[in-house]
């Protein structure tokens, strides 16, 4: 697994200080900026929205159609995942994390740390290098939650 993004935020010691007194609220508040900054990272091209079809997805056989699966001559296997609807988003308010996962079974293979090396040419993106190249997008929006927080909280 990929070593994890490090944001620096600002006013985090007030929170520090407030956990005690507010600990739900205050879980509640990182887990909207997690889920808004996992929204952020999945709105590119090449993660839940699809690239653009390619010769890979069109006659002769074997090609893929997609959201259905691999067309043979024979028929068509009907072993589409459906990657693109199968992320999941959890923020895990007592950790103070957020994941982005996919259930699709090779996912790993198209968007992971695994891409298999036509995936990229294809136009896939790695879901890691999304979010590295949205760092600053993700800092802003945890700063604007922790500043909201800060406000709320009267600190």
């Amino acid at each position: 697994m990929a070593d994890p993004i490090h944001i620096k935020i600002e006013g985090l010691d007030k929170i520090h200080k407030a956990l005690a007194e507010f600990p739900r609220q205050i879980g509640k508040y990182f887990a909207q900026a997690g889920a808004e900054s996992a929204h952020e990272i999945l709105k590119e091209q090449g993660l839940k929205s699809y690239p653009p079809a390619t010769e890979a997805n069109a006659p002769p056989t074997p090609y893929y159609i997609r959201g259905r699966g691999t067309q043979t001559a024979h028929g068509n296997l009907n072993n589409s995942e459906r990657l693109g609807t199968q992320f999941y988003i959890d923020s895990n308010v007592g950790g103070f994390k957020t994941e982005i996962g996919n259930r699709a079974s090779y996912a790993q293979y198209v968007i992971g740390e695994e891409q298999a090396g036509n995936m990229g040419i294809k136009g896939w993106r790695k879901l890691w290098d999304v979010a590295i190249e949205k760092r600053d997008k993700i800092t802003d929006i945890y700063q604007a939650w922790i500043n909201k927080l800060i406000r709320d909280l009267g600190l």
